[in-house]
């Protein structure tokens, strides 16, 4: 998959599917705090708008458009439970070309041992161990780069966190990567606005400074449920999001959807091509979006 050997090498970005969670729920004593509150939503509204019918619809698309990659922008569980860390990865095991993750605020509601939880998705985070993130993975011209920005947090909480250590790696791996297409994974959006406070990333700023210092192509994020695009703030970078793969929903930019991501090497840099596609059961598919533009060689 070399860039300057092929036309374009296709990504598919995808997040938030949120699977169902196993159809008989351990006992009550594991839903303490937050848990409780999760599942008391989750019975009360949002069984009813995250349809497994849904995120299947977005997988087999993204199936027929053969991608070359695949990334998944975290929150595949509802409630960061053992059985849904294996059902997502079964899940995982069903993508039709490689496939990417990084965890999302579902994934670590509460604090879980690392082994029990997302260490069985190793083989979609290049077997990262809990304290290494951000993890790459090179694809000839194309570097990915995958940062998890999720931490438990008190009830009525959903903040993201990547901290001063996973930054300082972010920067160096930015740095060594410099001659790549550069492609960052996160789940909680690195600029102000796109999701509420309680929501936030919560060292937005410092990522941000770091991705606009050391440079990107794109960032990928996933978090809002939205179908947005905007920058890193002072740079021209572009910050991507996406819908829920698996959601219902009455607002058209929040129909289940995902990210067809075309990346082409150019005299002059990295042409970038985006089309969303999105789908409700009542009217099918319909593509909501299409962007095209060049990221200069030295702009990101």
């Amino acid at each position: 998959m070399t860039l300057t050997e092929t036309p374009s090498v296709v990504l598919a970005h995808l997040s938030d599917v949120h699977l169902p969670p196993p159809a008989s729920l351990p006992s009550w004593r594991h839903f303490t705090n937050k848990r409780a509150l999760s599942v008391a939503s989750w019975k009360r509204h949002r069984v009813h708008h995250h349809l497994p019918a849904l995120s299947d619809a977005v997988r087999d698309d993204m199936h027929a458009a053969r991608p070359d990659l695949i990334l998944n922008t975290g929150d595949l569980t509802n409630f960061g439970l053992r059985e849904e860390f294996s059902n997502a990865a079964s899940w995982l095991g069903t993508m039709a070309a490689p496939c990417l993750v990084v965890p999302g605020n579902h994934d670590a509601m509460v604090r879980e041992p690392w082994h029990d939880t997302a260490a069985k998705w190793a083989d979609w985070t290049e077997k990262t161990a809990e304290g290494a993130f951000p993890y790459q993975r090179e694809e000839g011209d194309l570097a990915i780069i995958g940062v998890n920005s999720a931490i438990p947090t008190p009830p009525f909480m959903a903040c993201g966190r990547v901290g001063a250590a996973q930054r300082a790696r972010l920067a160096e791996i930015l740095d060594t990567t410099r001659d790549k297409c550069r492609v960052v994974m996160i789940h909680h959006p690195p600029r102000a606005g796109l999701v509420p406070w309680r929501k936030s990333l919560l060292d937005l700023k410092a990522v941000a400074a770091i991705i606009a210092q050391h440079g990107a192509a794109l960032v990928l994020h996933g978090h809002s449920h939205d179908a947005t695009l905007s920058t890193i703030p002072g740079t021209s970078i572009p910050l991507i999001g996406v819908p829920s793969a698996s959601l219902q929903s009455s607002r058209p930019w929040r129909h289940s959807g995902w990210n067809r991501i075309a990346i082409a090497r150019q005299s002059a840099g990295w042409e970038i091509d985006l089309t969303t596609r999105q789908f409700t059961q009542a009217e099918g598919w319909r593509c909501s979006r299409h962007r095209n533009w060049l990221i200069r060689d030295g702009q990101g």
